[in-house]
């Protein structure tokens, strides 16, 4: 077990836990989680973020995760002014005692926090949590330096009903995001990965008519953790240029991923590929929580009916309450934009709380001559409505990663 110093920190161990709080109900939770850990130190500071402002660079620098008691609304100002000073290194954890809004959760998991907990927190959650987060050190790559290492955008397909098109939007999405250029459209300006993680239902391969790779299915036999060996080792080439990892032919439980080995296998794929799709199952599984925590674009795909609506409102307030928050984007299925929105779109858009930003025609046929033949659609019908429609999305993607990337860079005031 841990032993208390005289300088207010436990004796040398291998990682290190900051604490900011003036909380003694949370200063005694937390320690009591340190305590069960016999490889984790902790220096514990008295009071806010604001109040510690003159100390709180050089806390996060000294250590790899950092636990706050969240107290005001311009803490999310000062973690992004930290996270600009001493980079991503360490982990931040924040503990509040009061009810937060979901902007204000959003404006904080942008400014650079990492994971938000509601306190009082049972002792053993809150054990787990700090385990994990300490654990999670060692899986992630070294400091972010934009200039020197390159860091794509993950982007996640998660279908509210099945048989809503989901795959084909992956799959279809994937190809365009390759930015194809030149007077046949064969050069690429972008490198692009397609993953399947539906493991037991995936339908990626047949769509590419690919021989499926069982590198997943490695990976958790083996308990591998994921680098750029295994990815060499893994990962398929369609003639498009995709990249693709595909669910293994075998048959695999759904919970044979740990949350730890999908977190590394996607940071090791963003630093491979300029965009990295995901098509997801429908099931929520624990590892889920990795993808969606790296994802930076979740096109969430439905339909604009009643039930599936409500199942599109059920999955966004089921990532909220686990405090996951992606940036959900909507997708319509089945349905091409309407010239006028009907009422059922007012009200569909009104109970997700969010604008419906995409609409994919129902094109049953193109996409079934596709399927059956094991190809993409920009090489079976280009010009086909949903192959367009598409098209379209991947362009507005693309416009808008660059306008991004823009603001970051300072290019763009």
């Amino acid at each position: 077990m841990a032993k208390f110093s005289k300088e207010g920190i436990f004796e040398m161990t291998n990682k290190s836990l900051g604490l900011i709080s003036g909380d003694d109900a949370i200063n005694a939770s937390v320690l009591k989680a340190v305590d069960r850990l016999n490889d984790l130190s902790i220096e514990t500071l008295s009071g806010t973020l604001s109040s510690v402002n003159g100390s709180a660079s050089r806390f996060l620098s000294e250590h790899d995760l950092v636990v706050f008691q969240l107290s005001e609304q311009k803490d999310a100002d000062i973690v992004g002014s930290l996270r600009r000073q001493v980079g991503s290194k360490c982990t931040l954890l924040a503990l509040s005692n009061k009810d937060i809004s979901l902007s204000a959760a959003r404006a904080l998991k942008k400014s650079g926090v990492d994971e938000i907990l509601p306190f009082p927190i049972g002792q053993e959650e809150l054990n787990e949590q700090i385990e994990r987060l300490t654990a999670d050190m060692s899986l992630l790559p070294a400091i972010y330096n934009p200039q020197t290492e390159h860091l794509g955008q993950v982007i996640s397909v998660c279908p509210a009903r099945g048989g809503i098109g989901a795959s084909t939007l992956a799959v279809n999405l994937a190809d365009q995001l390759q930015g194809h250029t030149g007077i046949f459209k064969k050069k690429k300006k972008n490198k692009v990965a397609i993953v399947d993680l539906d493991l037991q239902f995936g339908t990626v391969a047949t769509a590419l008519d690919l021989t499926p790779s069982n590198g997943l299915l490695r990976m958790a036999q083996g308990g591998v953790t994921p680098d750029h060996t295994f990815l060499q080792q893994s990962m398929v080439q369609h003639v498009s240029g995709l990249d693709v990892l595909t669910a293994p032919e075998e048959f695999m439980p759904l919970d044979a991923l740990t949350r730890e080995q999908v977190h590394a296998l996607i940071e090791n794929l963003r630093q491979e590929y300029d965009y990295v799709v995901i098509d997801l199952p429908r099931a929520l599984v624990e590892w889920l929580g990795a993808v969606v925590k790296a994802t930076d674009r979740m096109l969430m795909v439905s339909d604009s009916t009643v039930s599936s609506v409500r199942q599109a409102c059920r999955l966004i307030d089921f990532f909220a309450k686990e405090r996951l928050e992606p940036p959900v984007e909507m997708v319509v299925g089945h349905e091409a934009k309407p010239t006028f929105r009907s009422g059922h779109h007012v009200e569909a858009k009104k109970a997700l709380g969010r604008d419906l930003k995409y609409w994919l025609p129902f094109d049953v046929r193109n996409a079934k001559h596709a399927r059956d033949r094991g190809q993409l659609l920009s090489q079976t019908s280009s010009s086909c409505a949903l192959s367009k429609a598409i098209r379209t999305m991947g362009r507005k993607i693309m416009d808008e990663s660059l306008l991004n990337a823009n603001v970051r860079v300072g290019k763009i005031a």
